[in-house]
């Protein structure tokens, strides 16, 4: 397995990936989203490669807090295909993201993870990294169909 930072070639094979964190969208789409985000030195993906096929990623923001001085990281998406779950891909995955905020001054790791069902092993699996529940988030949409 290797953990690398994401390149835009990688976005002609995410769209699995996409189904698999909840959010399936087409080649195009997903292009376009990383064609922005690869675009700011604030965003960071890396993949996890496994003989040649992107098996997981996981993408991250450095942001400023108004409670406190210095900058943290925020989580943004973390995936791992399901047949690679329990190889320690997710682990190694989030700890190049807690590399990644100590190389850029960050305090912190942050992330949102959804309180569902299906999100309880996740849940217990960022618990084991060390990472403890201390919120609900809440969410409205602007646009409307």
């Amino acid at each position: 397995m290797k953990i690398r930072p994401m390149i835009l070639e990688d976005t002609n094979k995410l769209d699995d990936l996409m189904n698999d964190l909840g959010y399936p969208s087409s080649k195009s789409k997903i292009q376009e989203r990383f064609n922005k985000i690869l675009g700011y030195s604030d965003y960071q993906t890396f993949v996890a490669e496994v003989k040649g096929n992107l098996v997981g990623f996981v993408g991250m923001c450095k942001q400023y807090a108004y409670e406190f001085d210095e900058p943290y990281i925020r989580v943004l998406a973390l995936v791992v295909h399901e047949e690679f779950r329990r190889d320690n891909i997710g682990q190694s995955l989030m700890l190049a993201a807690e590399d990644w905020a100590k190389k850029n001054h960050c305090v912190a790791v942050i992330l949102n993870s959804g309180n569902r069902e299906e999100r309880i092993a996740a849940h217990n699996f960022y618990k084991k990294l060390g990472y403890i529940g201390k919120s609900t988030g809440f969410s409205k949409s602007l646009v409307h169909d």
